[in-house]
Formats: C-alpha cells, sequence, structure tokens
C-alpha cells in the first residue's frame, strides 16, 4: 500500500480519526483485560526519534511499540551524534536510521516534519516537530473525551492559556475542528490567541473559535483544558509578565464553576515561567479531572497510530 504519514492533523480525514479512535478503545480496553496484542507488529522497528526533551510521548510510543511485539532503536538527545557535533543535518540522519527502521516517532524543533516525510520510505509520525503542531499529541488530548461522548459533534471545549505557544493546543483546533467543535478561548493575554492561519484552518475544517474571559463561559462547556504556561523561544517577556501576573491557576473552588459533566485536563508540563502549577494538586483526584487518564492513553495513542500507518488491521 502507498506509504502514509501523520506529520500534520490535515493528514488525517474525520473517517481517520475515528478509526485511530476505534483502535485506541481496543487496546485501552484489551490491556486492562490482559489481552496480549504481541503478533500485531513482531519483527517491526519503531526508530524512538526524540532529540528534544520527551516524557510522556517517547515512552508511549517505546513501550506501545513492546507491546505489540516490536522493539525500537533511535536517538534520545543530540549529545553524542554527528547532528550535536554540526557535521552532518537532520535529513541525513533521519534517512540514516529510517534504513534499519519500520515506523519513525520523530521531536526535534529545527525541522520541516513534511519535507523530512518525503526523504524517507517509512511511515513518520510528528511526535512534536518544529514550531507548528504535536500532531500526535492532539489524539491522545481528545481521546478521554471521545471515549465518554462517543463523538465531538456539538461540543464545546474552552482553552485557557497560551493557546499560541502550545503545539498541542493549535494541533487540537486543527483535529478537532474535523468534527465541528466549537472552541471558546481565553488565552489570558492577547498575544497568545490561536494564530491566524490556524483560526482559518479550524473553521475550513468546520470548527469555530470565539474568544472571551473565562467567566462568561466556563459553567457552559463540556470539556476544559488548562493550556501549559510555557512560551515558546524568543516570546518577548514582557508578554510572559504580563501573562503571569494575570494568570489563574486552577483549584478545586473552580471545579464548582463547571458543569457536573464537564471534564477538565491540564497540559503538561503543568508550569508557567515563575514556577507555578497551571492545575493545583488539589483537583489531582477530582472524578471529572481526565489528565492522568490523558497520559495513561498516550501509549494507546502510539499503538493506533503504529498500526494504522502500517497497514495492520486491528479487531
Amino acid at each position: 500500500m502507498p506509504k502514509r504519514d501523520f506529520v500534520h492533523t490535515t493528514d488525517f480525514s474525520k473517517e481517520d480519526y475515528f478509526e485511530i479512535f476505534r483502535r485506541m478503545k481496543i487496546f485501552d480496553d484489551g490491556i486492562k483485560a490482559g489481552r496480549d496484542f504481541s503478533d500485531l507488529l513482531r519483527g517491526k522497528v519503531l526508530a524512538s526519534m526524540f532529540l528534544k526533551e520527551s516524557t510522556r510521548t517517547m515512552t508511549a510510543f517505546q513501550s506501545g511499540v513492546i507491546r505489540l511485539g516490536g522493539g525500537w532503536t533511535g536517538l534520545t538527545g543530540v549529545q553524542g551524534t554527528y547532528l550535536g557535533t554540526g557535521e552532518e543535518d537532520i535529513g541525513d540522519i533521519v534517512r540514516s536510521i529510517a534504513e534499519v527502521s519500520d515506523v519513525m516517532a520523530l521531536r526535534y524543533n529545527d525541522c520541516d516534519p513534511q519535507a523530512l516525510a518525503k526523504m524517507i520510505h517509512i511511515p513518520l509520525i510528528n511526535a512534536m516537530c518544529g514550531g507548528e503542531e504535536h500532531a500526535s499529541g492532539a489524539i491522545s488530548l481528545a481521546y478521554p473525551m471521545f471515549k465518554r461522548w462517543g463523538t465531538f459533534e456539538g461540543k464545546k471545549i474552552g482553552m485557557y492559556g497560551m493557546v499560541s505557544s502550545s503545539r498541542p493546543m493549535k494541533a487540537v483546533l486543527s483535529a478537532l475542528g474535523t468534527f465541528g467543535v466549537r472552541f471558546l478561548i481565553d488565552p489570558v493575554v492577547d498575544v497568545f490567541r490561536a494564530p491566524d492561519h490556524i483560526e482559518q484552518l479550524t473553521q475550513e475544517r468546520g470548527g469555530s473559535i470565539a474568544y472571551a474571559p473565562i467567566d462568561e463561559w466556563i459553567a457552559d462547556v463540556d470539556g476544559l483544558i488548562w493550556v501549559e504556561g510555557l512560551p515558546q523561544t524568543g516570546e518577548p517577556q514582557k508578554n510572559v509578565d504580563a501573562f503571569n501576573k494575570a494568570f489563574h491557576q486552577f483549584s478545586l473552588e473552580d471545579t464548582t464553576r463547571i458543569r457536573p459533566d464537564c471534564l477538565f485536563q491540564a497540559v503538561t508540563p503543568r508550569k508557567t515561567t515563575d514556577g507555578r502549577l497551571t492545575m493545583s494538586e488539589d483537583v489531582d483526584n477530582h472524578p471529572q479531572n481526565i489528565t492522568w487518564e490523558v497520559l495513561n492513553g498516550f501509549q494507546f495513542n502510539a499503538m493506533a497510530l503504529m498500526t494504522y500507518l502500517l497497514g495492520v488491521e486491528v479487531k
């Protein structure tokens, strides 16, 4: 079959996302029930290429391929590589590792994942490449909501925080736009609104974005995402200072302002640059908090993406 990649959320249609969620649910339920999936990717090798910091995504792909019966090789960081010394570029590194692998998950800031995908013969998964999207992360963030609701049609999802700096959030806007999701956003400071081209893409895919202070919509949304408070490199310090001054940490008191059926989560790392947690620990075990369920689902997402892109049937 023709090679498929997942380097941008627009690589998948609504039907593709439905299929990924279907596979995730099978892996989720199956692993909890003790089912063995080690026949699905037996003998296959994942290129685990995490050349920038990663905690959840890297371990999810590595554990996922093991659960599927395969193994992994790759690089963690650039120290000790020719990329680190400047003697080789990312294109040659990726090409070399692709020659001994069957599927690749890549994280690296200074690259164009779409261009890299054209250089190699194996499927490439965007595990947060460049400054645009964390395409695979968007699926993990969305899965617990989909599992509860069964659809995103007619749903309203609120976002609070640095949307413009959050690659997972930019990917969520595009991916869930295909389902017609209505997004309500409070960026705390206007400079952290979603970039214009992300707004346009979300609308083109069928979603909508409206901006308003959180107090105007927090009681009316189906899902709530507290965005990480970490700006991208190069953000003017005055913008970061203004954000930190106005930012509100989600706490137990805020759970009384949301609907009893509203699902909420914090995007991790849940830190601001002044050392605060974006979501306080007193809500960690709240029944409507799906943050830890999101993190558990990272491995099911990795398993679903690898099997789907490799054309392996999952029942």
